[in-house]
């Protein structure tokens, strides 16, 4: 059984590709902790104790690249993926394929959430969901 540890660098609501790596890895019997930042100032440091196998962040605006930084400063063979660090990573790349979503890590989040549709019609000059998405579609 091997200890996963997900870092939510950023982003208020539950972070639907931690849900999946969450859900992934729970199939295969390991325990998963969720530690949320939320704040571009965070300092991130292990616990005493603290060993993780796999260390995963996620990013979700680019303003928390600085976050990112340090989290990779601080265990450095973490796999960082979000449209604030890499806009091409895929949960795929690192052979996630489930679309599972384990709400467990968000314990007092009731709603489900989810995706109505993909891509954006609208062309934003900030945004990047067009280049990451392409055109809208209903799959």
């Amino acid at each position: 059984m091997g200890r996963i540890l997900l870092f939510q660098l950023d982003g208020k609501l539950p972070n639907i590709a931690l849900m999946r790596i969450a859900a992934h890895h729970r199939n295969l019997g390991d325990s998963v902790t969720l530690r949320r930042l939320g704040n571009p100032n965070a300092t991130i440091q292990p616990d005493l104790f603290d060993r993780p196998d796999v260390v995963y962040g996620s990013a979700i605006f680019e303003r928390t690249r600085l976050v990112v930084e340090r989290l990779i400063e601080t265990y450095p063979d973490a796999i960082v993926g979000g449209t604030g660090w890499n806009v091409a990573r895929r949960l795929e790349d690192f052979g996630i394929t489930t679309n599972e979503q384990d709400y467990n890590i968000y314990p007092r989040f009731l709603p489900s959430i989810g995706f109505t549709q993909r891509g954006c019609r609208l062309k934003c000059p900030f945004c990047v969901v067009p280049k990451k998405e392409g055109a809208v579609t209903t799959e």
